[in-house]
Parts: C-alpha cells; sequence; structure tokens
C-alpha cells in the first residue's frame, strides 16, 4: 500500500471498482434532489477535496470518490426512508450538511489505511477477500485446503504439482479388503505404495500386487490405466489406509488445481450512536459576539468522537485476534556498557523479527502498517530509516494520527493514544482492496438527524454503521516494550 496526502494507490481491482459505479459517482458530482427541495445542482465532493488538500476534485483518488459516492447515496436512501412532514422543511439543509459530513468524515478516516473498508450498498451485504486454495484433492491435501497457511495443514511442499501423489486416502481402519480408484492416471509401474503404516502392499510393475496380501478373494491387482485396485491385506488393518505412487503428468486426463479465489462473507452492518446536546442561547450569545455559529463545532466533536471509537474498536479486534507472533523489545541496555543510543537502534532487528514470523506463518504477506503506543513513539523515531510525518500540531484536535513511514521495513504507523502502554500491533493492508487481513463493511460512515429544538435546547443524534470481519489472524501480530 501507498498512502501519499490521503491518497492511496489505485489497483487493478480497485480500476474495475471505480468503473462499476462510475454512475454514482457522477450522479454526486452534480447532485440536486428538486422532490426533496434541493434545486441548484451542486458539487457534493467539494468537502472531500478540500479535507485531502485537493486543488479541485478531480484531483482527488478516484477510489475514494467511489467509496464516499455510495456512502452518500447509503445516507440518501436513509433518509429518504425516514422522511416525515414535520422535518420536510428543514430537509435541504439537512441533505446539504449530511452529504458534507459523510465527505469530511471519510477523508479523515485512517481506518481505511489500516484495514479493508469496502463499502455496503444494504445493511446486510457480503464483504470480499483474496483466498488461494486447493481445487482438487491429491494425495493428502484435500479440496479446500488454504495453499498458504504455513503452519495449518499444507506446508508448500513440492508435490502438489509433481508427479508424485503422496498418502492418498483409500479407506478406513479395520478391513482387509479395499478397491479404490486412484485419483490421478495412469500410474506410473514401480512406484505404487498402499499401507495402514504396519502392513504394506506394493506393485510388481507388471500389475499384481504384492507384500502383506492375502489369497481367497480379491485378485491383488492394480490396473496402471484406469488406476483401479483389487486389494486384500494378510490382516485387518489397524490405521487408515493411504496409497502413496507417481503418475503419467504427460498422459493425464485431470490435473491438480488450485483456485484463486475471491471469497465473500454475508456481514450485517451495526449501529453506534451518540446523542448530542446544547444550550441555544449559549450558541446564539456566541453568534452575537463573534458573528460564528459553533453548531457545526459541536456536531463535528461528536462525529470525531464516534470515529475515534471505531478505530479503537478495529485496532483492539486486531490485537486481540493476533496469532501471527508475538516479540518483546528490552528498553534496558545489556550490562556490558552498550550506549542507549545504540541499544534503542536495535528494536528495528524486533520489528524485522515479527515481520519475518508473519511471513513464515502465511508464506504471503509481511505486515506493513503498525499501531503503537504514544509512549514508545520515540524509540519508533530513533529507528535508522524512520521519516517523520509533519509534526503533530497542537491543534485540539484528538484521537490516532499517523506518525511516519519506517522505510526500512516498509511499515506506515499510526500512534493512537488509547493503545495499551509500551505496545503495539502489526498488520497487513494490500494494494488491493481484497487484500487485507481484515475488513469492515462499511454501510454510511457517520449519518446526522435532524437538529431537534425542546426548550431552549437543542439536540443531535449521530451514528455509524458497520461490520468487522478477520480474514487471517495469522497476518496480525503484536509488539511490546519492557523496562520502558
Amino acid at each position: 500500500m501507498i498512502v501519499t496526502d490521503n491518497k492511496r494507490q489505485v489497483g487493478k481491482l480497485d480500476e474495475r471498482f471505480i468503473e462499476k459505479h462510475r454512475a454514482i459517482v457522477e450522479q454526486f458530482r452534480n447532485f440536486s434532489a428538486p422532490n426533496y427541495g434541493v434545486d441548484k445542482a451542486f458539487n457534493a465532493f467539494e468537502s472531500l477535496a478540500a479535507k485531502v488538500g485537493a486543488d479541485s476534485v478531480e484531483d482527488v483518488n478516484p477510489f475514494l470518490l467511489t467509496k464516499t459516492a455510495i456512502f452518500m447515496k447509503n445516507f440518501l436512501n436513509e433518509t429518504i426512508a425516514h422522511l416525515d412532514e414535520t422535518s420536510r422543511a428543514s430537509l435541504p439543509t439537512w441533505i446539504k450538511n449530511g452529504l458534507a459530513l459523510i465527505s469530511v468524515t471519510f477523508a479523515e478516516d485512517i481506518v481505511d489505511q489500516l484495514i479493508s473498508v469496502q463499502p455496503m450498498p444494504q445493511r446486510q451485504g457480503r464483504i470480499h477477500y483474496l483466498d488461494i486454495v486447493s481445487e482438487s484433492s491429491k494425495g493428502n491435501i484435500l479440496a479446500g485446503t488454504a495453499i498458504f497457511q504455513a503452519l495449518q495443514g499444507f506446508r508448500g511442499t513440492e508435490n502438489y504439482s509433481s508427479e508424485k501423489i503422496v498418502d492418498e486416502p483409500v479407506g478406513a481402519a479395520g478391513a482387509t479388503d479395499y478397491a479404490p480408484t486412484m485419483g490421478y492416471r495412469p500410474v506410473i509401474p514401480g512406484t505404487f505404495v498402499m499401507t495402514d503404516g504396519t502392513l504394506r502392499i506394493s506393485d510388481d510393475r507388471n500389475g499384481n500386487l504384492v507384500g502383506d496380501i492375502g489369497g481367497g478373494g480379491p485378485t491383488n491387482t492394480i490396473n496402471y490405466v484406469t488406476g483401479v485396485v483389487d486389494a486384500r491385506f494378510s490382516g485387518a488393518t489397524t490405521n487408515n489406509v493411504v496409497a502413496s505412487y507417481e503418475y503419467n503428468i504427460e498422459a493425464a486426463l485431470a490435473l491438480p488445481e488450485y483456485g484463486i479465489m475471491l471469497r465473500q462473507e454475508t456481514v450485517e452492518a451495526r449501529p453506534r450512536a451518540l446523542g448530542a446536546t446544547w444550550s441555544q442561547q449559549a450558541v446564539f450569545d456566541f453568534l452575537s459576539d463573534y458573528g460564528i455559529d459553533a453548531e457545526p463545532t459541536i456536531i463535528d466533536a461528536g462525529g470525531r468522537i464516534i470515529q475515534m471509537e471505531t478505530f479503537k474498536h478495529v485496532v483492539n479486534l486486531l490485537t486481540r485476534s493476533a496469532t501471527g507472533g508475538a516479540v518483546v523489545f528490552d528498553n534496558s541496555p545489556p550490562a556490558t556498557a552498550v550506549p542507549y543510543t545504540l541499544h534503542i537502534k536495535t528494536f528495528a532487528f524486533f520489528v524485522s523479527r515479527l515481520q519475518n514470523l508473519i511471513w513464515e506463518r502465511t508464506q504471503t504477506i509481511r505486515p506493513n502498517v503498525m499501531v503503537i503506543s504514544p509512549d514508545i513513539w520515540f524509540i519508533v523515531a530513533a529507528q535508522d530509516g524512520f521519516e517523520g510525518d509533519a509534526p503533530v500540531a497542537n491543534d485540539g484536535i484528538a484521537g490516532p494520527r499517523k506518525i511516519g513511514t519506517l522505510t526500512r521495513h516498509g511499515i506506515i504507523v499510526f500512534a493512537d493514544p488509547t493503545y495499551p502502554s509500551a505496545s503495539g500491533v502489526l498488520t497487513y493492508r494490500g494494494p488491493e482492496f481484497v487484500s487485507t487481513a481484515a475488513v469492515m463493511g462499511m454501510y454510511v460512515p457517520l449519518y446526522k438527524s435532524p437538529v431537534h429544538v425542546r426548550g431552549f435546547r437543542k439536540d443531535v443524534a449521530l451514528l455509524s454503521e458497520y461490520a468487522l470481519h478477520i480474514v487471517d489472524n495469522d497476518m496480525i501480530g503484536t509488539i511490546s516494550v519492557i523496562n520502558l
């Protein structure tokens, strides 16, 4: 993943996603809704462009535009669904402000740089991710086995694409007679072995079976062309029976297959909501004294709270789900008088170790995103190759921040003031939106209800709806610091 000024590099699948939803983007480039009082068309993405620092809407990452447009459409559907006569008068302002709020909210949403955020057209929908599995059984590799799960089943041996078949299941323990048909054929003479681990039968290169065989029934033969075996062991087997052999690849009618699958999971977006209330008189006095309407700031504060909780929800789930590895860095220098300035740089070795542990487990990825607690920021910043972002301003904006990049590791680093002290989590966010350790299925990033007046007080409700799904726990690892 490459991120520059909040713009993520667009991959091939992203391009197809953009093309499919181009009409929705165009709808909000020139948006109007005369039936609901929005008569004058306007570009609903202008707030988004301003927030990401783009000179115009045309300069905004098209994938970001597309996802924002889908969220806007969902918001509009919700608005119409809850429309009543009491809110119709304020509907035009409500719609315009709501679209702008979605633009600003998603432009600032760093969750999309941490995991894949996929729009959902309905509350119940599907999220997608890549998986590579065996499509057909071959020996002890069953159909549906995840090819790249190094410590969970198939470890990437040399046999799946070769002529060798290892431990193909033949039958259960406790019998003497077995008549299986080998899964791959023609079988090469002289390579067939069938065993329960104790009793052993093999072929004599002429189609006859020899070894621990019994008589009086089965023919004890193998047809090399059809793969049909007719065998009787000399006694009842005590373990499950398997067969190993080689087959002629050039003459084979079937080959082992793997599938690069776009898996899908059905999820349901669940709401997270907050209510805000404030004194109408206080806002009026502020407006009278300074000519500034404070209500947008009040509502924006509530939106930021939901954003921060969402980020925390994601990071905590990643941390709880991590099985890719865990490393511990001792902040105290060893007893042999190593200067602390040199010792602290060895933190980079532990980060590399964790990346490699995760690569070993998955065989496919090394994590490229890290979230840390602020109290170890100085350790990360001391590493060779760390490129920090502009200093975090004292702008009064709470929540996590991107603080820089460990360029030698290819890791983007975020600091989260709510993350547990002296620790961090590493995860993976790939260049395509389906290549990720976790997925957020987002329905509406932030929905604002109309402002209601009760006496001298006003209130508003803010709501976000999404679902979270861990794709692969082994793509996530943790790091902790002791003696800080």
